[in-house]
């Protein structure tokens, strides 16, 4: 064991209350570990210091300035060692295991599902009758989807990514048009990758699996895809085997529309990225605009996408109340509007206006997705709405918008 411990990127601390004390949970964003640690407050402020230029020793005395008491040696140790055999720290067995998992995931033909069994029923109808109850209007669903024969082509979509309970409604009124729309053969779907990614694009050609079987990937385009654009990116197509984006999308497809293949495509990208970067950006939407005049197939672009992220959970130091939610929704408002009109430069200076304060998540897809539209379809806001994520009222807004061809 290092006597000069590094915590790894892609940790999250949460406060939560955990029998009857206050506490700070550790867990991975990146989804090596699903085991989160609970550490007491005065633990969780070592991490702080766990950056490979502290020693043991220093950890020691930082302890010791707090509280004025001597924390023995084994019990620093000990906790290093818990963060070790959790996989959280920079270090040679991190990196073992992280080279093992890609090595394992490149070998698979099949993206397998992550989320079956946590975030949606693992059992094929136990799923449907899930999905099924979102569409309700007595649940906040747009009703069911009417059995006329579609006449109006759908050419792109947003629909949210958060946790498929929290915002199936949302999800519903987004899949409602899909389904009494002449819908695409093959759907490009721009997912939200929350970590950064090389070339802020990450491609697989994994199909994906579902409890409702295989949704299959267009393995010609995005082929063809792979070899258009400039930069390889197919580079960072790992990260799918963590991102949960594109999968709960292929969920709702194999529902309600199963023959339907995916080009699935992460994207993630900095205000700063997008400054400096824009002309790679702007080729790569161009190339994916490109996939609908190829192969004889239609092609659709789907953004799956949050919004605003608000409050102590997301590093806000206040707590947020009904005036906050409020101010954060009509925020959104102004953005729906841009996008509406695929209005790319309108919404992207107005993210670049204020920083992205609200934390945007969708940032990368929502762009590509209106840089892809621009002229060619008409859009209409569907749904918009919040979840609270935890006990101090944090909470994320996300929308779902449908575009038919102008």
């Amino acid at each position: 064991m290092t006597d000069y411990p590094k915590l790894r990127n892609g940790l999250e601390a949460t406060p939560i209350d955990h029998e009857s004390q206050r506490m700070i949970l550790i867990s991975d964003r990146l989804g090596f570990n699903d085991a989160p640690l609970v550490m007491t407050p005065l633990a969780a402020s070592l991490l702080g210091l766990m950056d490979g230029a502290h020693s043991l020793r220093d950890l020691q005395a930082h302890l010791m300035r707090a509280t004025g008491q001597m924390v023995f040696m084994e019990e620093l140790q000990g906790v290093v060692r818990k963060l070790d055999e959790s996989l959280f720290l920079d270090n040679d067995h991190f990196r073992e295991a992280l080279a093992r998992r890609v090595a394992q995931f490149r070998e698979d033909k099949i993206r397998r599902m992550k989320l079956a069994g946590t975030g949606y029923p693992a059992e094929a109808p136990a799923l449907k009758e899930k999905l099924d109850s979102f569409f309700p209007v007595e649940a906040g669903g747009p009703g069911l989807p009417f059995q006329a024969p579609p006449k109006d082509r759908l050419l792109g979509l947003v629909a949210p990514h958060i946790d498929i309970n929290a915002g199936g409604p949302c999800f519903a009124h987004a899949y409602k048009v899909l389904s009494e729309s002449i819908a695409p053969d093959t759907w490009v779907i721009l997912g939200t990758g929350h970590e950064p990614l090389d070339h802020h694009f990450a491609l697989t050609l994994k199909d994906f699996e579902t409890p409702l079987g295989l949704v299959r990937c267009d393995q010609e385009l995005a082929g063809e895809l792979a070899r258009r654009a400039t930069r390889d990116i197919l580079a960072g197509e790992y990260n799918h085997a963590r991102e949960h984006s594109v999968e709960f999308q292929a969920v709702f497809l194999a529902h309600l529309q199963p023959g339907a293949r995916i080009i699935p495509l992460l994207c993630s990208f900095s205000l700063e990225d997008a400054e400096n970067d824009r002309d790679y950006i702007d080729e790569v939407s161009r190339i994916i605009s490109g996939l609908a005049e190829t192969g004889g197939r239609s092609v659709g672009f789907m953004a799956s996408v949050d919004l605003a992220h608000i409050g102590p959970r997301y590093g806000d130091r206040f707590l947020p109340t009904r005036a906050t939610v409020s101010e954060h929704m009509q925020a959104d408002a102004g953005l729906l509007d841009l996008l509406v009109r695929s209005n790319a430069d309108g919404f992207m200076h107005s993210l670049l206006r204020d920083g992205n304060r609200r934390r945007i998540c969708g940032v990368g897809p929502l762009y590509v997705l209106a840089r892809i539209l621009e002229g060619k379809a008409r859009g209409r806001l569907l749904h918009h709405a919040r979840a609270t994520v935890d006990q101090q009222g944090s909470f994320v807004t996300f929308a779902s918008m449908a575009f038919h061809a102008a």
